[in-house]
């Protein structure tokens, strides 16, 4: 199977966009709760670490979060892509029968 590497890394870039966006939100809205949230995921004592957001923090942090994520991702398919294509380039079905993923043995 073939990954769309593009659009796999779209895809994770816009998901990783809105979350981003709504944890923004929620520490905006309640930061105490926010941080003790994300503290207890952590293990981490975060409620020392204080943050006035502003809008260019909010749009800087849910592009740098989506680009980010995307490019990762991206990445990713097209390794996988590679891996999945073999060496050298050789298709799955025409490797030898020895070293063929079970799904393209005869």
């Amino acid at each position: 199977m073939k990954l769309d590497a593009k659009a796999l890394g779209i895809g994770a870039g816009i998901t990783a966009a809105i979350v981003a966006a709504v944890c923004r939100l929620a520490a905006a809205i309640a930061p105490g709760a926010t941080a003790a949230f994300f503290g207890y995921l952590l293990h981490l004592d975060l409620s020392a670490i204080a943050r006035t957001p502003t809008w260019g923090s909010f749009f800087a942090g849910v592009i740098v979060w989506g680009v980010g994520t995307g490019l990762v991702f991206a990445l990713g398919g097209w390794l996988y892509n590679r891996i999945a294509q073999g060496e050298r380039g050789v298709p799955a079905e025409n490797r030898p029968a020895s070293i063929r993923p079970a799904e393209h043995r005869a």
